[in-house]
This record gives structure tokens, C-alpha cells and sequence, in this order.
């Protein structure tokens, strides 16, 4: 009977000393090795693709009229936000030159579409129903939108 207790109780021991063991091993914690960027890069190209689809809505509207109600001044609020987004991006520095190149990309980006909203806005105050060439701001945008996962962002 002793003998039965005896090994009862070091089965019951060694079997907590098994369960034990299995919850030490720690876990293992990724470490995210992308570069720093000190702005919300994924805010500032999801309002560029809000911009875009405005952009596209507007110039695709029949303009018998070419000033088409509110039109300027829905332009006029995408370039404040591009104001807004160039006031936050100015004075930043980046330890590492990629995240410095990729703020110096979504600058350029923003001046771009910045330039098409005055050059838009002047067309429509002259009453030209020609546009200006969209190419090279998708462009800038298809390659600034390409590499915003390349970055994590940390809020300085």
C-alpha cells in the first residue's frame, strides 16, 4: 500500500515537473527590421487615392458648364490636405537614408498632384475643358503606393 502511494506520488510529481518544463520554453518575439518612417505614410497615400478618384469623377462629368458647382472648391480642399500632409513631412529626419529617399518620394508625390490641382483650377476659371496630363503624377503615385509597406511607422 505504501508502495502504491509512494509511486503515486512520484508519477504525480514527475508529472508536474513535465508540465512545468513545457510552459518555461518563452516565446519567441519578431523583430520587425523595415526602416523607421516618422509619418503615416498609409493616411497620406490612402487621402492621395481619395484625391485620385475625385480627380477621375471630376474630369469625367460632361461640362457643357465647364465650371462645374463646388468643383474649385473641392480641388481646393485636396490641396489643403496636400498642405497639411507637406507641413508634417518638412522638418522630419530619418536615421536611415531609405526612409529619408521614401519621405522625399511622398513630397515630390504631393508637390505633383499640388502642381495638377492649380494648373486644373486655372483651366476651370479660364473655361478650357482640356485637362492636365495625369501621366507622371500616377506615376509617382503607383510608386510611392508600391513602397509603403516597405516602412513601419513610428510617430516621433
Amino acid at each position: 500500500m505504501v508502495k502504491k502511494l509512494l509511486l503515486s506520488v512520484a508519477l504525480f510529481a514527475g508529472a508536474m515537473l513535465a508540465l512545468t518544463g513545457c510552459g518555461s520554453t518563452g516565446t519567441v518575439e519578431t523583430i520587425d527590421v523595415r526602416p523607421v518612417i516618422h509619418f503615416n505614410a498609409a493616411s497620406i497615400i490612402s487621402s492621395a487615392r481619395d484625391h485620385h478618384i475625385k480627380m477621375l469623377t471630376l474630369s469625367s462629368i460632361p461640362r457643357d458648364d465647364v465650371n462645374v458647382p463646388g468643383a474649385v472648391e473641392e480641388l481646393q480642399g485636396m490641396q489643403a490636405d496636400n498642405d497639411m500632409y507637406l507641413a508634417e513631412l518638412e522638418g522630419l529626419q530619418h536615421k536611415v537614408s531609405a526612409a529619408d529617399e521614401y519621405k522625399d518620394l511622398v513630397v515630390e508625390y504631393l508637390e505633383a498632384e499640388n502642381a495638377y490641382i492649380d494648373q486644373t483650377i486655372e483651366n476651370v476659371h479660364a473655361g478650357s475643358i482640356s485637362l492636365p496630363s495625369r501621366f507622371s503624377m500616377d506615376t509617382l503615385y503607383s510608386r510611392t503606393n508600391s513602397k509603403v509597406s516597405d516602412f513601419r511607422y513610428e510617430p516621433k
